[in-house]
């Protein structure tokens, strides 16, 4: 496990992540431009999970960590006293907001052809990938996606005792639904991938105290604030 320091928030990257060279190197076939990419791709990740921590950290939360692994990245902490459904919906919206907003602008000027060197463009297609294509994925309604968690957080703000029953049975709907849609679609490795996910959202209780209120994939359940991600 790699470490190091963002600000005061500690960030570990595990071994696994490494993955995210063999996906890019599906689409390039060529392992220096995957490596290159995956700069890019590792920027987009961090710089969601900083929303998603500086989001928490703002509402009072404490020891916020994260962590990167195979197919994306978690923001764990223990969770602060007063973090409301509504906090919880933010929080769990700030990964994508933040990533989005600097991605943006990388996208539009990559099809503007502002790159013109082609490493900066390959960390740039990663950079865009990561945070606008991702980061607008991520909030599809599907636990524990970001979306996942900001559908439970919603729901619980006006249906407090079944709100977040109500969207994991919503989850399972939409999960259902992409996963067929995909697989009639010959996207068979994608269909698994969505329910993979799902599967992992059936995991979750939602009416322990203390479920989280995000994210994909990742675990110490009575710590991790924060939504899962899988960013690709």
């Amino acid at each position: 496990m790699l470490r190091f320091y963002l600000g005061r928030i500690p960030v570990g990257i595990h071994f696994s992540f490494l993955f995210i060279l063999w996906i890019a190197y599906s689409f390039t076939n060529d392992l220096v431009d995957a490596a290159v990419a995956g700069v890019g791709i590792l920027a987009g990740i961090l710089l969601h999970e900083m929303g998603h921590a500086l989001t928490a950290r703002r509402f009072g939360a404490q020891d916020v960590r994260i962590t990167l692994f195979a197919l994306g990245g978690v923001t764990t902490y223990p969770p602060p006293a007063g973090l409301t459904p509504g906090r919880k919906f933010l929080i769990a919206a700030a990964g994508s907001a933040l990533a989005i907003t600097f991605g943006v602008p990388v996208l539009l000027a990559f099809r503007a052809d502002v790159f013109a060197e082609r490493t900066i463009e390959l960390v740039a297609v990663g950079f865009w990938v990561a945070t606008v294509f991702w980061g607008l994925l991520n909030w599809v309604p599907i636990r524990p996606l970001d979306g996942g968690q900001m559908l439970t957080s919603a729901l619980q703000i006006f249906f407090p005792k079944k709100g977040a029953s109500a969207a994991k049975v919503i989850s399972v709907l939409f999960t259902a639904g992409a996963v067929y849609w995909l697989y009639q679609s010959g996207q068979e490795f994608a269909a698994l991938y969505v329910a993979f996910i799902g599967f992992m959202g059936l995991r979750d209780d939602p009416e322990a105290p203390e479920a989280r209120p995000e994210r994909v994939e990742d675990r110490a359940e009575t710590e991790q604030e924060g939504p899962l991600e899988f960013p690709l």
